[in-house]
């Protein structure tokens, strides 16, 4: 059924409500307005209940909005079908990841009836649109294997619609591409969407002001031969000001939301696994830069063949692992580990979230030096590994 059925038939349920609800006309920021906290906690865990499309659409909505937090946690989850469970937790996680705090209530373990009214110590307040209503979001993506992210934010457009920015940045290289949009607000939901739901899921809703801290730092590293874009520096005073130093990037966000990170030793196989396997990196210095040591190992084997060509190559392996950790400044890449704890943290993998923050912090730590050989070798291991075993089957073509 659709989100208005849904909402008439919570009318009808509930005639106390009733009043409240049908105004709202099916429109979730309308309905939010109109309802007492505790009342609208009892509707959307009514709506959980008994239609995950409807349940979907509900929190999708009442996510934009910070004020209905209290709501979301106030749901009574133990009451609620696995499929709702499920929805309202990746709902708060959402807001979590966001930076919005979530406070843990006794309703939230409550064992009572789906949609029972949360019992509150004052007067019911009603979540107005005044303050709540205007739409900001933000979507960054996972890193590229060069580094490169593309970082999305939405905000109101005073004549209507919606302004979305998108933004092309790398921490190495800076500013790549900065566009505006102007659009519908339900364009511009459905294109996020797009990226941001399904199995080949390429965008994750962050917390405003740690992208926009984050973007600034990638501004901040802006070669001196490559200007900044244009519409960057038109925006910068008003997204990425000086008022965002000290704000957590979503890297310190994971670090935050998982504590402590453990003995980087024990983390840094399953890491090094990571990048040889492609799920990560290998953040080549440039694309130039693969190029031209394929070519060099060529000319170093090219009249050699059986030990002294296998001799020849694990040479030039060694070679080309001690120039990419040269090459490689110690703090960018414990940052770039970082910025993929992230991702591992959204999606729901806080153990290799863990690990690699235990390695990014290894990484300027006591033994930074042996634990950036490590990952300077698998990395090779990620940029070369085609390469060197044609290279091999030439010299045993059995």
């Amino acid at each position: 059924m659709s989100l208005p059925e849904c909402l008439e038939r919570a009318a009808s349920e509930w005639t106390d409500l009733a009043d409240q609800i049908r105004p709202a006309n099916g429109d979730p920021h309308r309905l939010l307005e109109l309802l007492a906290p505790a009342d609208a906690a009892r509707v959307l865990g009514f709506v959980l209940t008994h239609d995950d499309g409807s349940a979907e659409e509900l929190l999708e909505a009442w996510g934009e909005l910070e004020g209905a937090a209290a709501v979301l946690s106030a749901v009574p989850e133990a009451a609620l079908p696995k499929a709702g469970r499920k929805q309202l937790r990746r709902a708060l996680h959402r807001l979590r990841a966001r930076g919005v705090a979530i406070a843990e209530t006794a309703a939230a373990a409550a064992q009572g009836a789906p949609g029972a009214a949360v019992a509150t110590g004052t007067a019911p307040a009603r979540i107005g649109a005044s303050v709540n209503d205007r739409w900001q979001e933000a979507h960054l993506s996972a890193p590229d294997f060069r580094g490169t992210r593309m970082g999305y934010l939405v905000d109101d457009h005073p004549a209507g619609g919606a302004r979305l920015f998108e933004i092309r940045f790398d921490l190495a290289r800076g500013i790549l591409d900065f566009k505006l949009y102007n659009a519908g607000r339900s364009k511009v939901r459905g294109f996020l969407r797009s990226l941001a739901e399904g199995a080949n899921q390429r965008l994750f809703e962050v917390d405003q002001k740690a992208l926009c801290a984050l973007i600034r730092r990638a501004g901040r590293a802006q070669p001196s031969d490559r200007a900044l874009p244009t519409f960057y520096v038109e925006w910068r005073s008003r997204l990425f000001s000086d008022a965002l130093e000290g704000e957590a990037t979503p890297g310190e966000l994971a670090r935050r939301a998982l504590g402590e990170s453990s003995d980087p030793d024990k983390s840094l196989e399953s890491v090094g696994e990571s990048i040889r396997s492609g799920r990560m990196g290998p953040w080549p210095p440039s694309t130039t830069w693969v190029g031209e040591r394929m070519e060099r190992a060529q000319k170093a084997i090219a009249e050699l063949a059986g030990n002294a060509r296998e001799s020849a190559i694990g040479s030039w392996v060694d070679e080309v692992t001690g120039e990419l950790d040269g090459e490689t400044r110690p703090d960018g890449l414990a940052e770039q580990l970082a910025e993929w704890a992230w991702i591992e943290w959204q999606r729901e993998d806080a153990d290799r979230a863990r690990a690699l923050l235990a390695v990014a912090t290894g990484v300027t730590g006591a033994k930074g030096a042996e634990i950036r050989r490590s990952l300077a070798r698998a990395r090779v291991d990620a940029l070369f590994g085609p390469f060197l075993a044609a290279l091999r089957m030439e010299n045993d073509p059995k």
